[in-house]
Order: structure tokens, then C-alpha cells, then sequence
């Protein structure tokens, strides 16, 4: 095939992939959006906050997937632009084997620190009866997280067969299943224990609904067999997504840790402020994500098959609609957010307006920086993120850690937008140039007609 007709396929599928995804996306949106003011009023304000502190902690835990699931997208999309069917079905056995031991061994050590953890420390509890309420809800939480882990690795086979309009199909019923589950749940008053259950179901039980179809269905001959396990194959996911793993931990840290340093140092109920408006803001690079996750396995194909021009073209477009997009969507959050938060949730919860700028900023990075993720990730430049991301996770938590005593809630999402400009944005600013000639093999001056 030549690259041509190459590119012209990679653009089907970016098209694909984005028109159904688009459809599915907005879905999910509606679908958060509608649980928030459900759970609210609900839940109380002090309630929601500590759903949400609990589920952020856990959400950190996105790493103990060893990085298997971001190794499987690079494998495969790899493979697909080498012509190498054969080992695809190889590949894929040996992901379920290595996540499924992952996920045990993770399960036994969330157990033993369960026990260990103070767990009403951690969350600024008290109340004794609240501290049990709030054990009950990790556990269900926690076990949830590991057991849903080798379900969700079909949306990783999928993102590398470049086939993320199936992928956000299927999460978006999971936001589905848990906003009718979280109803009913609501409804038969089942508290914030059976509210924390039936959350967490939906995305597991749409993730099963997905593996079950796309294995016994679509690619039958994708089905993970033990016997097709290679011992090669396992060395190279555990290469690929060992520096995978470093890269989400200090990313889930960036993005998630602020409501647990809330929580533990001003109460839950400042995160239910805190989250909401960073809720409304970071729809925006959710909606966006539609664009970048199909470049990901894209960039890694063409390398693989010597289009370096469609790589450097298409990051600098997705650079430019990064931009174009971002900033006047922010301004205009920062400008109404106080009355779209008043109109969605109602009066419990106001930030201030020193909050919606910050949040404003942090939108913007979120959207250039996924863009340019997704580019270093497709061709392959992860210590470098490993190592600007370690930098900027701990800087993340130093600084927000001292400017909450100082500022308020607002100093969480200011010490976040310091340490991302300074430990990630300035670096890649020096680097790129750099990355382009030794990853791309071509000099990083500007295309014509870009």
C-alpha cells in the first residue's frame, strides 16, 4: 500500500473514530453533568465531597495497571503498521495473563493497607460514625477499581486497532448503566454506600457487555487464549509499560491528588466546591480527547510504515486547534461559570472567581498538554515524560500543599498550574525541536501549508 493510500486510511479511521465517538462523548458529558446536581442534592455537600475524595484517591490507583493497558494501544498499533497479524492474538493473550496477576496482586495489597491506613486522617473525619461509613466506602471503592481492571483492557485493544469509536461507545454506556443504577440507588434511599455501588457498577458491567461482544463476536480470532501466551511478548509489555506505569502514577497525582489534599487539610466539604468547578471546566478537554486518542496509535502506525511528513503535519495541527479552542472556551467559563454552577447544582456550592480563573488556566494546559501527549506517546518518548512528570507531580504536591494554608481552596489548582508550566511546559518548550529530529527524523521547521 503505498503511503499514500496509507494516509488516507489513518484519516478514515481518525474520521471514524471521532463521528461516532463524538456522539458518544457528549453522552457521557450529559451524563456527569446530570449526576452531579442528583448526587448534591442527595448527598449533602459534605457527603458528595468525601464520594469524591475517596474516588480521586482511588482513581490515582490508575497506575497499578503496570502500564499494561497504554503498552497494548503502542504493541498493537505497532504490529498493525508492520503487517504482523500473527502476533496480534499473541499480544493480546499475553496482556490478559500479565493484568489479570496485576490486578490480583494489586487487590492483596489494597487489602493489607486497608487495615493500616487512617483512613479518617487521610479524609479530615472525626465523626466516629462517619469514620465507618467512610471504611465501607473505600473497600467498596477500592475493590471495585481492581476488579474492573482486565474488563477495561479491551478499550486499550481497541484504541490500538485504532477503533476508539468502539471504545467510547461502550464507556459511554457505562456512564449509562451507573446514571440509571445511581436512580435507582437514589430512589430505594440506599444512602452513600449503595450510591458508591451503583456508580461503580455501570462502567464494570459495560466494559464486560464490550469484552464479550468484541471477542466472541467481532475478532474471534482476537479471543485471549492461555496457551498463546509468550514469554517474549510479556518481556516487551513489561518494557514498554513499565515507564507506562511511572507516567500514570504521576499523572493521576496531577490530576487527582488536589481533592484528597483538600479533603485532609480543610474537610470534604470543600472538595464538593472544588470539584464541580473543575468538573465543569475539564468537560471541555473530555469533549477534545475525541481528536487526540486516535492520533495516538495513528502517529505510531505511520512511523512504523515511514510517513514522518503525516506525523509532524498533524502534530502541528492539532497544536493550532489546541490553542484555537481552548482559550476562548476558557474565557468564556471563567466569564459565566459562576452562573452555569448557580443554574446546574444550585446556591451550595459558589466558587469564586479567583477559583474559575485558576480553573481557566488549567483547562487550556489540560488541552495542550493531551494534545502533545498523545504525540509523545505515539512515538515513543516516554522517559522524558517520565521524567518531567515525577518532577511536576511532587512540585504539584509541595506547592498546593502550601498554598491552601495561605489562599484557600484556590491555592490547589494554582499549585497545580505552577508546577505544570514550570517543571512541563518550559522543558517541552527546549525539547521538542529535539524529539522531532531523533523520534520523526525530521527538523521541527514548519511544514508549508500548516
Amino acid at each position: 500500500m503505498t503511503s499514500h493510500l496509507r494516509s488516507a486510511e489513518r484519516k478514515n479511521r481518525i474520521i471514524k473514530t471521532f463521528s461516532v465517538g463524538l456522539y458518544a462523548k457528549i453522552v457521557s458529558v450529559i451524563v456527569s453533568f446530570s449526576i452531579v446536581p442528583l448526587a448534591v442534592n442527595y448527598l449533602g455537600v459534605e457527603q458528595y465531597g468525601l464520594w469524591v475524595a475517596v474516588s480521586s484517591l482511588i482513581a490515582i490507583l490508575s497506575f497499578a495497571d503496570g502500564g499494561v493497558g497504554n503498552a497494548m494501544v503502542n504493541m498493537i498499533s505497532r504490529a498493525t503498521g508492520i503487517h504482523s497479524n500473527d502476533s496480534m492474538q499473541k499480544i493480546v493473550s499475553t496482556g490478559y495473563l500479565v493484568i489479570l496477576v496485576i490486578s490480583l496482586f494489586g487487590l492483596a495489597i489494597f487489602f493489607i493497607a486497608y487495615d493500616l491506613v487512617s483512613w479518617s486522617w487521610m479524609f479530615g473525619l472525626s465523626d466516629q460514625g462517619d469514620s465507618e461509613q467512610l471504611l465501607l466506602l473505600v473497600l467498596i471503592v477500592g475493590v471495585s477499581f481492581f476488579i474492573g481492571m482486565p474488563f477495561s483492557l479491551v478499550g486499550n485493544i481497541q484504541r490500538g486497532f485504532q477503533e476508539g469509536n468502539i471504545r467510547a461507545f461502550w464507556e459511554a454506556k457505562g456512564r449509562l448503566f451507573s446514571l440509571l443504577f445511581v436512580i435507582f440507588a437514589i430512589y430505594m434511599d440506599l444512602g452513600l454506600l449503595g450510591f458508591a455501588l451503583a456508580f461503580v457498577f455501570g462502567p464494570i458491567f459495560s466494559a464486560a457487555l464490550n469484552s464479550i461482544k468484541y471477542f466472541f463476536f467481532t475478532k474471534r480470532n482476537l479471543l485471549p487464549k492461555f496457551s498463546l501466551v509468550s514469554v517474549g511478548e510479556a518481556k516487551e509489555v513489561f518494557g514498554v509499560g513499565g515507564l507506562f506505569f511511572i507516567l500514570q502514577i504521576t499523572s493521576s497525582v496531577q490530576m487527582r491528588a488536589d481533592n484528597v489534599i483538600i479533603a485532609n487539610m480543610l474537610g470534604p466539604e470543600y472538595v464538593a466546591g472544588y470539584s464541580i468547578c473543575m468538573q465543569l471546566f475539564l468537560a471541555i478537554p473530555m469533549i477534545l480527547s475525541l481528536l487526540w486518542t486516535p492520533l495516538w496509535p495513528a502517529y505510531r502506525e505511520a512511523l512504523a510504515s515511514d510517513d514522518a511528513q503525516w506525523v509532524k503535519r498533524i502534530f502541528y495541527k492539532s497544536m493550532k486547534l489546541a490553542m484555537l479552542v481552548g482559550i476562548p472556551i476558557s474565557v468564556a467559563l471563567v466569564i459565566f461559570g459562576q452562573k452555569i454552577i448557580q443554574l446546574w447544582v444550585g446556591d451550595s456550592v459558589m466558587p469564586s472567581m479567583s477559583l474559575l480563573i485558576g480553573c481557566g488556566i488549567w483547562m487550556v494546559m489540560v488541552i495542550v498538554g493531551n494534545a502533545l501527549a498523545v504525540f509523545l506517546n505515539g512515538v515513543q518518548v516516554i522517559k522524558t515524560q517520565v521524567i518531567i512528570s515525577i518532577f511536576a507531580a511532587i512540585f504539584n504536591v509541595v506547592l498546593t500543599i502550601m498554598l491552601i494554608p495561605l489562599i484557600g481552596v484556590e491555592g490547589a489548582v494554582y499549585g497545580t498550574v505552577l508546577s505544570y508550566f514550570i517543571c512541563a511546559i518550559i522543558p517541552y518548550g527546549f525539547l521538542l525541536p529535539n524529539i522531532f529530529i531523533r523520534k520523526v527524523g525530521i527538523s521541527s521547521v514548519r511544514i508549508k501549508g500548516v
